[in-house]
C-alpha cells in the first residue's frame, strides 16, 4: 500500500464585495444609515451617496410638518367635540377630551419650539387639519354632516386659547376670517 500525500488545503479566502451605498440603501437601510453617518462626521465625502442623503433629509422635513399637522387635527377634533357634543356622550368624555386638547397644545407648542420654521406653515395646515379633525368627530357624537360648519369658522388663535372649552367652543359670529401667522400662540 503506497501513502499518498498531499498538500495541505489552505481556507479558501473569503472575497468580500461590499454593496454600493445605493445597493445599500436598498437592501440594508440600516447599515446605509451608519455608513453614511460614518462617512460625513468622518468628512469622507467621497463616500456619501448625496443622492438618497438628500431624500432622506428632506423626508425628515416633511415627517416634521405631518407630525404638527397630525397633532393640530387631534386638538381640532376634541375641540370640536366639546363644542358640538351633548347628553351622554359629552358626559362620558367629560374628562377625557379637555385633556386631549390640552396634550394636543403641549405638543404643537414643543414641535414648534423644536422647528421654528414650521410657525408660518400653520396657517397652511390649519385648513386641512380642520377638516381632518372635523371628519372623524361628527359620527364619534352621532351628528349628521351639516351639524358644524365645512370649514373653519374662524382664526386658527381662537381655537388656540386655554378657556375655549368646554361650554360654546368656536362659531360663527364670533371671529372673522383672516389668520396671520402671529395669532396662535
Amino acid at each position: 500500500m503506497m501513502l499518498v500525500f498531499f498538500p495541505p488545503l489552505r481556507p479558501i479566502e473569503m472575497v468580500s464585495i461590499k454593496p454600493t451605498p445605493s445597493e445599500l440603501y436598498d437592501t440594508d437601510y440600516y447599515a446605509w444609515v451608519q455608513d453614511q453617518v460614518r462617512a460625513l462626521r468622518e468628512h469622507r465625502t467621497e463616500e456619501v451617496d448625496w443622492e438618497n442623503v438628500a431624500e432622506e433629509i428632506d423626508d425628515l422635513g416633511k415627517s416634521e410638518k405631518w407630525s404638527l399637522e397630525s397633532h393640530l387635527e387631534t386638538l381640532l377634533e376634541h375641540l370640536l367635540k366639546l363644542a358640538y357634543s351633548r347628553g351622554t356622550i359629552r358626559a362620558r368624555n367629560a374628562r377625557l377630551w379637555p385633556g386631549t386638547v390640552k396634550l394636543g397644545r403641549a405638543k404643537i407648542r414643543r414641535r414648534l419650539a423644536q422647528s421654528s420654521s414650521l410657525r408660518p406653515k400653520m396657517v397652511e395646515l390649519f385648513g386641512d387639519a380642520y377638516d381632518d379633525g372635523r371628519t372623524p368627530m361628527l359620527p364619534s357624537v352621532n351628528l349628521p354632516e351639516d351639524a358644524i360648519p365645512s370649514s373653519a369658522p374662524g382664526r386658527l388663535s381662537r381655537f388656540w386659547t386655554t378657556t375655549l372649552c368646554p361650554n360654546r367652543c368656536l362659531w360663527p359670529d364670533d371671529f372673522a376670517y383672516g389668520v396671520t401667522t402671529s395669532e396662535f400662540i
